[in-house]
């Protein structure tokens, strides 16, 4: 059965670089997929000019597909479980990893490294943050950001 995960913070907050450290642990093992929230549309997914660019311009949904990967994007906003099925479609994963999408009903750890809203902690149920935070947050489970076993056996649980 597929783990997923949601990571939430503050812009520059470290969910990033912690969900790339676990990937990089996982992947040699697991099969991993990531989910990465774009509220203000800010992603590059194509160059302009470029045929694909093109075609989604014009409305179409557009699959981008190469000996080494496939790339897909829809002109609409899909439903979240929507996502997650379509990436177990392919090859059922083990890992899911949710950046950004802190309204999902899936286990949730807050990023921590300074600023933080406290929305983003009532809603988690982990707090991942270095050792100057560690304890500001007695009342939930407080992880070490920066020791990726720790964070993966809580995952785990």
């Amino acid at each position: 059965m597929t783990k997923i995960i949601s990571f939430s913070g503050v812009s520059n907050s470290g969910k990033t670089t912690l969900i790339e450290n676990l990937c990089k642990i996982l992947i040699p093992t697991y099969k991993v997929g990531v989910i990465k929230h774009d509220p203000k549309c800010k992603a590059i997914f194509d160059k302009e000019g470029k045929d694909s660019y093109k075609f989604f311009e014009c409305g179409a949904n557009v699959a981008i597909v190469s000996p080494k990967e496939t790339n897909i994007r829809f002109n609409n906003n899909l439903h979240n479980d929507e996502i997650i099925h379509i990436m177990n479609q392919n090859q059922e994963l083990d890992y899911i990893f949710i950046e950004g999408f802190k309204a999902m009903p899936y286990k949730k750890i807050c990023v921590i490294r300074g600023d933080f809203t406290q929305s983003d902690i009532d809603m988690a149920d982990a707090i991942a943050t270095t050792n100057q935070y560690k304890n500001h947050f007695k009342d939930k489970i407080t992880l070490d950001l920066n020791n990726y076993e720790e964070i993966l056996q809580w995952i785990n649980k």
